[in-house]
């Protein structure tokens, strides 16, 4: 059987535990959603920039502390970053608030480019001990090819009317023009070697009234 001790001591336990939950439920938490776009999903070509937005929503009834915005997805190697930077912080995002970062970015060789998400890091709350890390969206890889001059873009166009969209690359008429090579020069070979044919059967006979 349990002592009156016993007893008070359980009921302190349950009063204390009660308060200790309806404090951790009273808490404000913060709720981020990450998202990053670009300003386009295709066309992108050598020299052509375009921009990339992150985003940052505060969902939560709490505040989020020291952000820290991070997207290197953008390697030297393959990208110049023009305008705005690809990494930024905020102080603090207040629950509802959104926040908007756009910066510019120049492909400088033609390449496959996996879009991987940006990362963020943030303290949940006044109280927040422990830094919070969330990732962003997914995008589909991206394709950059070389830059093509209007004129050239014309040639092409006018290029798969005249041959009913059979020829539709730049590649495809080179091909074509390669094989249209080869047959003018087998046509000049034939030719050749039957003017020079004629102009030895016209010097035999020649040979043969001088006998």
């Amino acid at each position: 059987s349990f002592s009156s001790h016993d007893c008070l001591t359980h009921a302190m336990l349950a009063v204390l535990l009660f308060a200790a939950a309806a404090d951790d439920a009273e808490e404000p938490r913060a709720s981020l959603l990450f998202y990053k776009k670009l300003s386009q999903t295709h066309g992108h070509a050598v020299n052509k920039p375009f921009n990339v937005t992150l985003t940052v929503y505060n969902k939560g009834v709490g505040n989020a502390y020291s952000l820290i915005v991070a997207d290197d997805n953008w390697k030297a190697d393959k990208f110049r970053i023009i305008g705005g930077g690809n990494n930024f912080t905020l102080d603090f995002l207040n629950a509802g608030d959104t926040y908007e970062h756009e910066f510019v970015v120049k492909p400088i060789r033609k390449a496959w480019h996996r879009v991987r998400p940006a990362k963020m890091f943030y303290v949940d709350g006044d109280a927040g001990e422990s830094t919070v890390s969330h990732l962003s969206n997914s995008l589909p890889d991206m394709r950059v090819i070389e830059k093509q001059d209007s004129l050239e873009e014309a040639a092409i166009m006018a290029g798969r009317v005249l041959t009913l969209n059979m020829i539709k690359t730049k590649q495809g008429w080179m091909a074509f023009a390669a094989l249209a090579l080869l047959a003018i020069c087998a046509q000049l070979y034939f030719i050749g070697s039957a003017v020079l044919h004629k102009r030895r059967h016209l010097r035999a006979l020649e040979d043969v009234k001088k006998l």
